[in-house]
């Protein structure tokens, strides 16, 4: 059952519960304690309790055994999972929201494919959503995986491959053939779709990736790999365009239209940092290196054993990076949203069960490993105490990262495993949602690429600034796909930072 807080306090305010009454038992038994009710949670749920049900249980009172419980601290169950509803009834992704790439090329039905190559994702959503055929007339493509999913780029990541995804054609039909998936409003000025300081902009962008690439590579080379750790990619673009500008030509663009190409590449890197999503001031050099592989160095041999960064062209480095999708941590071909929001999988992932095992509103503050009798005792800031054979932490990072400040483990976890997590690193996003009374933009482009200014010079990577900045790529799909007069704006890395804790009000003027 879904317990809350809430009916205990007016149970406690009523006097002693009558006879018959139900009430929380202060201790509880159960095989398996599942700490948190986000996807993973219950996903770990739906596959042991089936091998964990205790055939015909006997009644024990308060001390009874169960299968499994699962403890929430969140009034909700998900996680990173919530769709929300707002004022004007529309369905908003507060979380997760995407499934990048679905494995096979658009318009494919993936039976031509291996099963191991379709993102794990579909599989999933193929067995447990009933879809009809045509789901996703509205951006022409309907959904042949059978999976729920509107495609929302259909060509790929839009964050990261900018020429052959933002500004390549989308459709798949002759009449679709001048859809981009992307408008570009410099300055509230509109940059025309065939501009030709478009193509100009992604010439340098990829420019200087890929010198950035063969920074990395050569760091392989010379032995020193360790040292793209711990070296950020904006520091290395900053370098590049600074001190060697004139020989890898990543300087300012001396043409007159020189500030328009600066300003659409700092938008496609500012889109690399919604994905990651960090500042490029603390995302790693080596997530940027083409294939680390290629630049291997045999043991044995000073040489380089498959040649050096300089016999690979620009264009192997860029079709690497950007170019064939699921190498940034996606898996390839087109980007989808769920039908109905990413919350729809929650009601699968409840069933079988699952569903009466999870207990809200239960703050976990203490992991006692009794030794002697070989459980673990859980305890909860209401007092509840869950004694268990077995107990699997399914925390975001940074709940367990705090919960090792606290002391929730006891005894401690080893030094390796603290040292490990603590190392781990999340990025920082905030969504912005703003709500019209009817659609007064245009609807022709998936999202919406804007700059406050043209800039001047190259804008520098190489430190965090918190702050919104001069760039915002609105999520125009609410309103192409599903009709519905609403933009949503991800803030990522510095701007997602200087968000956090402010209030709405302050949030909106600054986005408007």
């Amino acid at each position: 059952m879904i317990h809350s807080t809430t009916c205990l306090f007016e149970m406690a305010a009523s006097g002693t519960p009558a006879e018959g009454e139900w009430k929380l038992p202060a201790k509880r038994r159960c095989r398996v304690a599942i700490i948190g009710a986000g996807a993973a949670g219950l996903s770990v749920a739906q596959e042991l309790l089936p091998k964990l049900l205790i055939e015909k249980p006997e009644p024990q009172g308060d001390d009874k055994l169960e299968s499994l419980i699962i403890l929430e601290a969140r009034d909700r169950i998900g996680g990173r999972i919530n769709t929300a509803e707002l004022s004007n009834g529309i369905k908003v992704d507060m979380g997760a929201a995407w499934v990048h790439g679905t494995g096979v090329p658009c318009g494919s039905d993936g039976k031509e494919f291996a099963n191991d190559e379709l993102n794990p994702m579909v599989r999933w959503l193929q067995k447990n959503t009933d879809t009809g055929e045509g789901s996703n007339d509205a951006n022409n493509t309907q959904d042949p995986l059978g999976a729920g999913l509107m495609y929302a780029s259909p060509r790929g990541n839009p964050d990261t491959r900018p020429r052959d995804v933002l500004h390549a054609p989308q459709g798949f039909g002759a009449a679709d053939m001048d859809q981009h998936l992307i408008e570009i409003h410099i300055a509230k000025q509109r940059v025309v779709r065939d501009d030709a300081n478009i193509t100009k902009a992604l010439e340098l962008y990829e420019k200087i990736l890929a010198n950035a690439s063969r920074v990395g590579a050569a760091a392989f080379l010379c032995r020193e790999g360790m040292a793209t750790s711990t070296i950020s990619i904006g520091k290395t673009i900053d370098v590049l365009r600074k001190y060697a500008n004139r020989k890898y030509g990543v300087g300012f663009p001396k043409a007159d239209d020189g500030s328009i190409v600066e300003t659409l590449v700092g938008f496609y890197l500012h889109n690399l940092q919604i994905w990651h999503p960090h500042s490029l001031a603390n995302v790693q050099l080596s997530e940027f290196i083409a294939d680390e592989t290629e630049f291997a160095v045999d043991k044995d041999d000073d040489e380089p054993t498959n040649g050096s960064a300089d016999d690979h062209t620009e264009d192997d480095v860029v079709d690497n990076v950007h170019n064939k999708g699921g190498d940034e941590g996606d898996y390839p071909g087109p980007h989808c949203n769920v039908q109905g929001g990413m919350g729809t999988i929650l009601g699968p992932l409840q069933s079988n069960g699952v569903k009466e095992c999870i207990m809200c509103e239960k703050k976990v503050m203490g992991l006692d490993w009794k030794e002697e009798a070989g459980t673990i005792l859980v305890t909860c800031a209401d007092g509840l105490k869950v004694e268990a054979e077995f107990c699997i932490v399914t925390l975001p990072i940074a709940c367990l990262k705090t919960a090792i400040g606290n002391d929730m483990f006891r005894p401690c976890l080893s030094k390796e495993k603290e040292e490990a997590i603590t190392m781990l690193q999340m990025g920082s996003y905030k969504k912005v949602f703003l709500t019209f009374e009817e659609i007064f933009w245009s609807t022709d482009a998936s999202f919406l690429g804007l700059a406050r200014s043209p800039l001047k010079r190259p804008q520098l990577f190489g430190k965090t600034d918190i702050g919104l900045g001069n760039f915002l790529n609105v999520d125009n799909t609410h309103a192409k796909l599903y009709g519905q007069s609403v933009l949503e704006i991800t803030l990522a890395g510095g701007s997602a930072q200087w968000a956090t804790g402010r209030e709405e009000q302050d949030i909106k003027a600054a986005v408007l």
